[in-house]
Parts: C-alpha cells; sequence; structure tokens
C-alpha cells in the first residue's frame, strides 16, 4: 500500500472514531449543550429529544446494577487503608457529647490533616459570598493532590473510566473532582457564590439562625464538638457498617438529624459520593458493603449546568 493509501487509511479511521465519540456521552456526561456534537448529555436531552443513545447507560447509571456498584465499594472500603480502627475512638449513644474518645494520632495522617486545614477557609453563613485567598486555592489543591495519591481514588478513578463516566486522563479526573466539590456556586438560583460541594457536605453551612444545612462528616463533627461549638443532643441511629445519624446544636442552631460515615478516611467518603453522584445522580444509589445494604442520597445543583455536589449522605 502506497503512502497516499496509508494516509487515506488514517483518515477514514480517525473519521470514524471522531463519529463515534460525537455520538456517545462517554465523558460528557451533565455537559452543556456542544453544538459540534451530534447528540447531547445533559437533562434538557430528554425534553428535546436529541439525546444520545449511551445517555441512559452512562448518565443515568444503568450500566451501574446493584452488583457492579456493590463490587467498587467494597474495594474502595478494603484499600481505606487510612480509616480508624474501632479501636481508635469511642462513642456514646446516651451523654452530651458523641465522642467520649478519639485516638488523635490517627488524624495525623496527611489526607485527614488536608482537610483540616480547609475547614477554616469557608463562611458558613448561607448568602454571604466567598472570598477564597490565593493561600487557600493552594490548600485546595494539595488536598486534592494527596487523595489522588491514594489507592481509594486511584480505584474511583479506573471505575469511572471504566464505566464511561469519565475519560482516560489524570487531568480530567482532577479537574471532576474539582468541579464537583471545590469550585463556588450559588446555593440559590440568582444568589452570591456562596457555596461549593465541599462545604456543604464537610464543613456545614448555616441557614441564618434556624437551620444547619450539610455537615456530613465525622471528623468536622468531632472537631467541633473539641472545640465547644457542637451540643450533641440526641443519638438517632447506628447502621453497619460504621453510619450513624445524630441531632445536634451548632452555633446554637438545631441540626434535627446529620447522617454520616464513621471513621472513614476524607478520600473514602469522597470517593463514594463521587461515585453516586455520577451513577444515580439526585437519587438513591443502592449497593451492599460489609453485607450490609448501603443506600447514599446525592443531590445536583439543579440551577446550575453541569454537575455539581448539593449534598450527599446515607440514607438511614
Amino acid at each position: 500500500m502506497d503512502v497516499l493509501a496509508r494516509l487515506s487509511v488514517v483518515f477514514i479511521l480517525c473519521s470514524l472514531f471522531r463519529k463515534g465519540l460525537s455520538d456517545s456521552c462517554i465523558g460528557r456526561c451533565g455537559q452543556g449543550v456542544n453544538t459540534a456534537y451530534n447528540c447531547q448529555c445533559n437533562s434538557a436531552c430528554v425534553r428535546y429529544n436529541d439525546c444520545c443513545a449511551d445517555y441512559d447507560a452512562l448518565c443515568l447509571g444503568g450500566q451501574a446494577t446493584v452488583d457492579v456498584l456493590s463490587a467498587v465499594m467494597q474495594d474502595l472500603w478494603n484499600s481505606d487503608t487510612n480509616r480508624l480502627r474501632e479501636s481508635d475512638y469511642t462513642i456514646s449513644t446516651t451523654g452530651s457529647r458523641l465522642f467520649t474518645y478519639v485516638n488523635t494520632t490517627a488524624l495525623n495522617k496527611p489526607t485527614f490533616q488536608g482537610l483540616i486545614h480547609l475547614l477554616d477557609n469557608y463562611n458558613i453563613v448561607v448568602g454571604q459570598a466567598e472570598q477564597q485567598t490565593t493561600a487557600e486555592l493552594a490548600e485546595v489543591n494539595d488536598f486534592v493532590n494527596t487523595i489522588l495519591a491514594t489507592s481509594v481514588m486511584t480505584k474511583t478513578f479506573t471505575f469511572l473510566v471504566e464505566n464511561g463516566h469519565i475519560t482516560n486522563s489524570n487531568s480530567v479526573f482532577r479537574d471532576v473532582l474539582m468541579e464537583l466539590w471545590f469550585n463556588l456556586y450559588p446555593r440559590s438560583n440568582g444568589g452570591p457564590t456562596d457555596s461549593s460541594g465541599f462545604e456543604h457536605v464537610i464543613v456545614g453551612e448555616l441557614k441564618g439562625t434556624s437551620t444547619v444545612s450539610g455537615f456530613h462528616s465525622w471528623i468536622r463533627l468531632y472537631l467541633e464538638e473539641k472545640n465547644g461549638n457542637l451540643l450533641h443532643e440526641s443519638f438517632l441511629i447506628r447502621k453497619e457498617p460504621n453510619m450513624i445519624a445524630t441531632a445536634f446544636s451548632w452555633h446554637g442552631v438545631k441540626k434535627t438529624k446529620a447522617s454520616f460515615f464513621l471513621g472513614t478516611s476524607p478520600e473514602f467518603d469522597m470517593a463514594v459520593y463521587t461515585i453516586c453522584g455520577l451513577v444515580h445522580r439526585d437519587s438513591l444509589c443502592k449497593f451492599t458493603l460489609q453485607n450490609q445494604a448501603v443506600s447514599i442520597q446525592t443531590w445536583d445543583v439543579v440551577h446550575k449546568s453541569g454537575y455539581q455536589v448539593a449534598s450527599a449522605y446515607p440514607s438511614i
């Protein structure tokens, strides 16, 4: 075959490859309308009847059956070497404090320290715009780099690639984590950029003097309780593996029910919520973990194009 013929074959193959991508939702779930593609991969495509053929499978979780999700979640659990041992903490179901003992040495691990450094970077009052400094953005980048180096996040990346939720690129995965968790957005439509997935789920937010919003991190609860900012009021339920729901007052504002994993690492929590958000957005994400049925509720920011974490937590 002469050179011209070879080039013709390459051109044809490349054209077919591009056409295949333009007809697929691989790596495009939740993206805004893009006329460069033959079909679309966001919630509006249902209304306009221009969804790609694999929209349901890739963007609505059709490929990720309970068995598939159970397998990856169990793998993440087994890989969570930073998780605290049961002997590292003690909780009380009746006392005025939830945590009666925590082995603080266990919190010196890099991913825990990275998360802890971020906790004072946010204005927790909903409706007041966030002002991020260069130093705070550097702390976010350091934390993301640290969790990306863990086995938990490596396996999360592999799962998302193999199931078509992102392209096979480490930089794309990093960008997805930044968009889902750290890029700011308005909590209400038309409001100031006052929130993010991380701020809501991990840090917690105050809606005036009436409501605690979000706050689904055991680490945050332990530290705020230790610092005297949080008063534990009642223990609601414990469900294996390592999930609890409790009620408390934070800065004098009541949270009637907060549910979260207990003792898990920051990377595990964020990996589970990331997978569930991408696979079962705005719905219950169901799987089996440690032979126990688990349901994770995820919510999207409905007034913003694409997917960002509005909230995510164990439904117990």
